[in-house]
């Protein structure tokens, strides 16, 4: 005997039911769990200043709107100050910094009457760095931004393999005066 129609109908409506509820539970536990991906990547970001900056960045606020992070707050030098943009630049997904980061005053102080020569030494150092990794890397050279600050280096972009990447770490390091290597190169094709 085969069931009529009406039946049919009311356990299909039951059946959808069943699921709509099954379904709008679920919603509600996801809900109470729901991930935020701004708020990711400001954590992201935040811990990677702390990791490659150490204590000089505990005063940097991060904000994400976006693609571009947004950093605030105060540090004690200026290869803090420069080395937090770069360390922005090189996490997924942001493309752009607004670096609002001030010096502290002791750091502003240290500044004074010095920075057109600090500047025209770090422009040296990165010219010796690219050199140095051209002739390590060749053309996957070019693949790396450098960026020096008072002899703190940092190079970001990608390699295609890890061995060109520590080629790229252990070459800077040997350059004169680098004083620290800071690594926001990734590895991937």
């Amino acid at each position: 005997m085969r069931p009529s129609r009406s039946c049919v109908l009311a356990l299909a409506l039951v059946i959808v039911g069943s699921a709509s509820a099954v379904a709008a539970r679920a919603a509600g536990a996801a809900a109470g769990s729901e991930h935020d991906p701004v708020l990711a990547k400001e954590l992201e970001l935040q811990d990677l200043l702390l990791e490659k900056a150490g204590k000089s960045a505990l005063g940097v606020k991060v904000t994400v709107d976006g693609k571009t992070a947004i950093l605030t707050g105060e540090v004690p030098n200026r290869p803090t100050q420069e080395l937090i943009e770069e360390v922005a630049l090189s996490v997924p997904g942001i493309a752009k910094v607004d670096n609002r980061v001030k010096l502290s005053a002791a750091g502003e102080a240290a500044l004074e009457g010095t920075k057109g020569e600090r500047e025209f030494n770090d422009a040296r150092l990165e010219t010796k760095v690219k050199r140095a990794l051209e002739d390590e890397i060749g053309k996957r050279a070019r693949d790396v931004e450098v960026e020096a600050v008072d002899g703190v280096v940092s190079l970001r972009g990608k390699l295609p393999d890890a061995s060109r990447k520590q080629i790229a770490l252990d070459t800077t390091a040997r350059v004169k005066g680098v004083k620290k290597v800071v690594d926001l190169i990734s590895v991937g094709p």
